[in-house]
């Protein structure tokens, strides 16, 4: 990274909140979602499924990364692919609209009332944020190989024992 655009960067990941920031500087192959929807369905999820002492929250699962390779695989149905991506321009659309600001600069009760309304009020909001929750639950549930559940953090909160054998890296769904 060139002087001036890392101390951009660097003043831009600043002003995140702690697991974002360390969620959107992890090293991630994210190919398909640009940086600014990156931190929409980062700053989404975590509201969603948030951690707390006790549990992982959708930061400590990757659910961002694991989303993302979900849709991108590509065995993945285009149009599950596209009801993400163009629900994540729908979520800005509205947040501007409503707020007149980006989702990632709501504060807890702005990122409830917006999310609320959507579920409640619109047609696709309800579908695609149900949509959401599902990746996030299979990214805690996941088999680590598929780039969910890192160290299986989700399996060791519900105290799971997964399956004998586990998938090998080049006998992926997806790779098969």
């Amino acid at each position: 990274m060139r002087g001036g655009a890392a101390v951009a960067a660097a003043t831009a990941l600043a002003g995140l909140p702690y697991a974002l920031r360390k969620e959107l500087t992890r090293e991630t192959s994210f190919v398909l979602f640009s940086p600014q929807q990156q931190e929409t369905v980062i700053a989404l999820q975590e509201h969603l499924f948030p951690g707390a002492p006790d549990s992982p929250g959708a930061t400590d699962i990757s659910a961002a990364r694991y989303l993302e390779w979900a849709i991108t695989v590509p065995e993945s149905d285009p149009d599950i692919r596209n009801t993400i991506v163009n629900g994540i321009g729908r979520l800005h659309d509205a947040t501007t609209e409503r707020f007149d600001t980006v989702f990632t600069e709501l504060d807890f009760m702005q990122k409830e009332r917006l999310l609320r309304y959507l579920a409640d009020e619109t047609r696709w909001g309800r579908a695609w944020l149900s949509m959401v929750l599902t990746y996030i639950l299979e990214a805690l549930l996941a088999d680590p190989v598929y780039g969910g559940n890192p160290d299986q953090v989700g399996w060791r909160w519900l105290e799971h024992q997964p399956g004998f054998p586990r998938p090998p890296a080049d006998k992926i769904y997806g790779k098969l």
